[in-house]
């Protein structure tokens, strides 16, 4: 069995055979996701609006018959490469993010298990935009020492790391360019203990047939 995974690690994916970005580009028609702006000005978002813009409407609306398929897929291709052979659940649907200039993606600098989320959980944290900087996910360099980081990580690349734990976070995006990503949570079924808790945003059940699905 592969350890637990702790300290935020990056893995390289295959970005032609799993090209969400360029499904992205279609439902949002833009050529170029790092240009993607809210029309008129929207007010620096909070735990309680991060996934309410138009933008996570249309991911959301869209997921079932667009991007279902390829993330299932992706998900059965990359995953045991970092948990191990052992069988897993994953979240059904993956947490979309848009972070765009002068704002950000997430409201407030937190630990997964602030919302709910419960033990053994590993964050996938894929973007599909250049994550650097202001415009990137932050976390602490050391668990527990509120000293962060920004996460450098590219198209074709995962962010690996205990979200539950390890407190993450935004800054103010001042780099100009949006973010686009998602993240998704994995827990090895011998770490899984079925929950009666939601989450605290979408009040998704944290169990197997609701927030989580096995392959």
């Amino acid at each position: 069995m592969h350890p637990v995974v702790h300290e935020p690690v990056i893995y390289d994916y295959d970005a032609a055979r799993f090209d969400f970005g360029d499904i992205l580009r279609k439902i949002y028609d833009v050529d170029d996701l790092a240009r993607l702006r809210p029309e008129g000005e929207l007010e620096v978002m909070t735990w309680k609006t991060d996934q309410s813009t138009d933008f996570h409407a249309k991911f959301y609306e869209a997921f079932e018959a667009e991007l279902k398929p390829l993330y299932r897929e992706f998900v059965a291709a990359f995953v045991p490469g970092v948990l191990g052979t052992e069988e897993f659940c994953f979240q059904q649907v993956p947490t979309f993010r848009v972070h765009f200039p002068g704002n950000v993606a997430v409201g407030d600098f937190h630990r997964d298990r602030d919302y709910n989320h419960g033990d053994g959980e590993v964050n996938f944290w894929v973007p599909f935009t250049p994550a650097y900087d202001t415009n990137s996910v932050w976390i602490e360099r050391e668990l527990g020492s509120g000293d962060y980081r920004p996460m450098t990580v590219d198209p074709g690349q995962v962010l690996v790391f205990d979200s539950v734990d390890w407190s993450h976070g935004n800054k103010i995006n001042e780099t100009g360019s949006t973010r686009v990503s998602f993240d998704f949570r994995c827990i090895r079924l011998s770490d899984y203990n079925p929950s009666t808790l939601r989450t605290v945003d979408a009040k998704r059940g944290l169990w197997i047939g609701d927030y989580f699905d096995v392959l």
